[in-house]
């Protein structure tokens, strides 16, 4: 027998990136943008977060070691559909690959160093890029 999948968690948001500075900063924006911020540092650790707890949102960095965040958004789309907010983080501005990412399960992406008004952007934003190199 199964156990439930726990309640999705308004207001809180986890940052998974395998860069210390990265997930700070991120966290110091997120913060001071009214989030609760946990931290995962790659897609395993994130996997298992998820199994006890669900946020609003993920901001999830792309070029990961051991798993991408496209993989890690796919294992995640599998296991709780749409209902979560995912984000990505990334240093990658190609059109086709901004495509291939968005293809992957995100519903926005966000181009590192994404400044706070971009962060707050992304709460509402779905399906789109919107991102400048």
């Amino acid at each position: 027998m199964s156990s439930p999948a726990p309640a999705l968690v308004a207001g809180l948001v986890v940052v998974v990136d395998d860069t210390d500075v990265v997930r700070a900063l991120a966290r110091l924006n997120l913060e001071e943008l009214g989030w609760r911020v946990d931290e995962c540092e790659g897609g395993r650790q994130a996997l298992a977060y998820l199994e006890h707890t669900v946020p609003e949102a993920m901001l999830i960095d792309i070029s990961m070691p051991r798993m991408s965040g496209d993989e890690l958004v796919r294992q995640i789309r599998a296991r709780l559909g749409s209902g979560i907010r995912l984000v990505g983080h990334t240093a990658h501005c190609m059109p086709d690959e901004l495509r291939a990412f968005l293809a992957a399960g995100f519903d926005t992406l966000l181009v590192k160093p994404a400044s706070q008004e971009e962060m707050s952007a992304a709460r509402k934003a779905r399906s789109s890029s919107g991102m400048q190199c």
